[in-house]
């Protein structure tokens, strides 16, 4: 009888994608969506109790771009912190054998901007300020699951992915992320006949882009060797905006102009992940950037109608 394999916010870009893998394999696998309200600990205690999961995959969480978490600071870090601490809490309390919960890089110290981040660094020094309550909220679950080990109470992997983009993304208009976002701006620029593109910045910042799959593999990897700590998940290849605007004007078949808006901030110079120990466990990535976006775009453009908008 295979064990139970419990996924919170299970109906987002990772969740969705785990979710149908572990199925695949022949898993038995409940999802969780967000009509369940973690935040409140007797809904956790009920779930928890009802289900009595072996495995946790810990997806659930209040997320945003950079004019949400910015703006919106005191429900990023309470939302995050209930749901955490509810979750893990309920783990200990359910005896629960494995716990993969999902960090952020954006947490990395703004310190280490244009250094190889290293998982031992994690904690050490403050967050970018615009996503600050978001990125203590995530750090402080690794407190939480560390103080649990320290007492024998839980096992955990800790994951730091890069920036993962595929089917499953959230397209909203602007509240995605990079990927998503310049995929529908590019798909929609086609459709109204327009021929040139504007987008924000200098496209010099650069950035690790993960397809989803490539992650999904990882994850299920470090939890099937129940993989003990902090890992990042990247591919440990950067890659600029100005060359993804590229790869995407290709695969959308878009034939006009790239125009770059300066007078809107470029962000970070570059967020460089190590990839020692996940590569050490047998894990490197598969899918090209190039493979990745052209199955993104054409997900994006089958299923338009069908997008999740959040």
């Amino acid at each position: 009888m295979s064990e139970l394999i419990m996924i919170t916010g299970g109906t987002g870009l990772i969740g969705t994608n785990l979710k149908n893998r572990l199925e695949l394999q022949g898993e038995e696998v409940v999802s969780l969506s967000s009509k369940d309200d973690l935040r409140d600990p007797t809904t956790a205690k009920n779930i928890f109790d009802n289900y009595k999961p072996k495995i946790v995959y810990h997806l659930a969480a209040k997320v945003g771009g950079i004019y949400a978490n910015n703006n919106y600071k005191p429900e990023f870090y309470s939302d995050n912190i209930l749901i955490n601490t509810n979750v893990i809490n309920n783990c200990v309390l359910s005896k629960v054998e494995h716990v993969f919960a999902m960090g952020t890089g954006c947490a990395y110290p703004k310190r280490l901007v244009g250094s190889l981040l290293k998982e031992e660094d994690f904690l050490d020094g403050i967050p970018e300020p615009t996503n600050d309550a978001y990125a203590y909220a995530k750090r402080g679950m690794l407190v939480h699951l560390q103080a649990l080990n320290e007492n024998n109470l839980i096992n955990y992997t800790y994951c730091l992915p890069a920036n993962i983009y595929g089917a499953y993304d959230n397209f909203h208009p602007m509240n995605s992320h990079v990927v998503p976002g310049l995929i529908r701006r590019f798909c929609e620029s086609i459709e109204q006949g327009k021929d040139s593109i504007n987008i924000w910045g200098d496209g010099s910042a650069k950035r690790d882009f993960l397809y989803i799959e490539d992650c999904i593999t990882a994850m299920i990897l470090l939890c099937n060797k129940r993989y003990n700590g902090v890992v990042n998940v990247s591919t440990g290849i950067l890659t600029s905006i100005n060359t993804l605007a590229e790869e995407i004007k290709k695969a959308s078949n878009f034939n006009g102009r790239i125009s770059w808006d300066t007078t809107f901030p470029t962000g970070q110079t570059s967020r460089l992940f190590d990839t020692a120990k996940i590569n050490k466990l047998g894990w490197t990535h598969k899918t090209s950037l190039g493979e990745g976006i052209a199955n993104t775009v054409n997900w994006f453009k089958k299923y338009k109608c069908d997008i999740r908008e959040r």
